[in-house]
């Protein structure tokens, strides 16, 4: 009896020590358009407790949320939801926070995976990789680097010195890659399934980083170690690292963002200090025979065009119309220019640590969008453009 006592007095204990906090989100649209999939992110750095569990709410109902741990330490740094508001709405999210207990798992609306190429074809999945500089590893990675969707497209960045942002695109709204991982094949292709949808060659495709020296796009080979790493598969984001370390003697990180619901991306880059004396860049490629573009000094680029997706399998994929487009904010930009196979916009990191760009593309051969024509891809990227500088949400946190 005293044995059970003792032992009853020890889970009170334990329970005394749970912290919890509630915090009151206000988010206000103040457009006259309803908004859907609207990411909103709530830092935890000054909660005072490891946050274990949350839970978010809304007029009662219960919202899917996510905790991210974004420094790899184990420890949760944000939490992440997302809003659906009508036209000139608030909504007052209830969010509770627990030193204990497990996250809930929501249904996945996003996925994202990275293995390893092995003879036996298990492809086993791992979440980071690292290897010198120089080596040269594109091979033994599946599918030759990270790979993240949501329900609208689905995106891969190349573990090598290209880094190149590969797209797939998709015919239906769902999630694709844990069955096809950018390989599909006919009977993927029979039964409605997607594919990839561009192929980049020797140009920065849809968005990809590099260096900017004497005016023209670089190769990130000058680099002492290269990684890659997947810090959140879901439900509602992905989030996938770039490390380049000693990059002409900077540590650089880039980190890729997917959100539920959306078809582009967030490319938010790091450095260890400012980068003094030297240039970045980003752009989309010139697609295919006679394809069609711009860039502009607000910083937006675009293209249309048809291409075969893949020149090695002609006899399984067509030749595809692919939109590409990328936005960099006046903040960050330096100057445009063009080359034989891109659009370019020029980016500094002269005085600050960090830089942020956005990435997005539409494929012809979708059902889930009107989008199929250069003029119909131009329209729409100039309003998501808009959409970004002038998004309308504001967001008011209260304890």
């Amino acid at each position: 009896m005293k044995r059970l006592l003792c032992f009853c007095a020890f889970v009170v204990s334990l329970c005394a020590y749970a912290s919890e906090k509630n915090l009151i989100v206000n988010v206000s649209n103040t457009q006259s358009k309803s908004v859907s999939d609207y990411p909103i992110v709530i830092g935890l750095q000054d909660i005072g407790f490891e946050v274990k569990s949350a839970t978010v709410m809304l007029n009662g109902t219960e919202v899917p949320s996510q905790l991210d741990d974004m420094d790899g330490d184990l420890c949760p740094d944000e939490l992440v939801f997302l809003a659906d508001m009508a036209a000139s709405a608030e909504n007052k999210y209830e969010i509770t926070l627990r030193s204990d207990g497990e996250q809930k798992a929501y249904s996945p609306r996003v996925y994202a995976n990275m293995g390893l190429n092995d003879k036996y074809g298990k492809y086993p999945t791992i979440n980071s990789i690292e290897a010198a500089g120089d080596s040269y590893l594109f091979k033994d990675v599946f599918p030759h680097g990270a790979e993240f969707e949501s329900e609208l497209t689905a995106y891969r960045v190349y573990f090598d010195n290209r880094q190149n942002i590969d797209l797939y695109g998709k015919r239906h709204r769902g999630l694709e890659l844990e069955r096809t991982h950018f390989y599909s094949v006919r009977k993927d292709l029979d039964e409605g399934l997607g594919n990839d949808v561009l192929w980049a060659g020797g140009s920065m495709g849809c968005g990809t980083l590099r260096e900017f020296k004497d005016g023209s796009p670089v190769l990130v080979d000058n680099v002492k170690v290269r990684g890659e790493r997947i810090i959140a598969y879901g439900p509602l984001r992905t989030v996938v690292e770039f490390k380049d370390m000693g990059w002409n003697g900077n540590n650089i990180k880039t980190l890729y963002i997917m959100y539920a619901g959306h078809r582009e991306i967030e490319v938010h880059v790091k450095s260890s200090a400012p980068l003094t004396g030297w240039q970045l860049c980003t752009g989309v490629q010139k697609v295919g025979i006679e394809p069609f573009g711009w860039v502009k000094k607000n910083g937006l680029a675009m293209s249309w065009g048809k291409d075969f997706p893949d020149y090695g399998k002609k006899d399984l994929y067509a030749p595809e119309a692919v939109g590409l487009a990328v936005y960099v904010p006046k903040t960050y930009l330096t100057d445009i220019a063009e080359d034989d196979l891109q659009y370019i916009c020029v980016m500094k990191l002269d005085h600050q640590n960090s830089l942020k760009y956005y990435v997005t593309f539409c494929a012809d051969m979708e059902e889930i969008s009107d989008i199929h024509s250069a003029a119909e891809w131009s329209e729409y990227v100039q309003k998501w453009m808009l959409g970004i500088k002038n998004d309308g949400i504001k967001i008011k946190i209260s304890k």
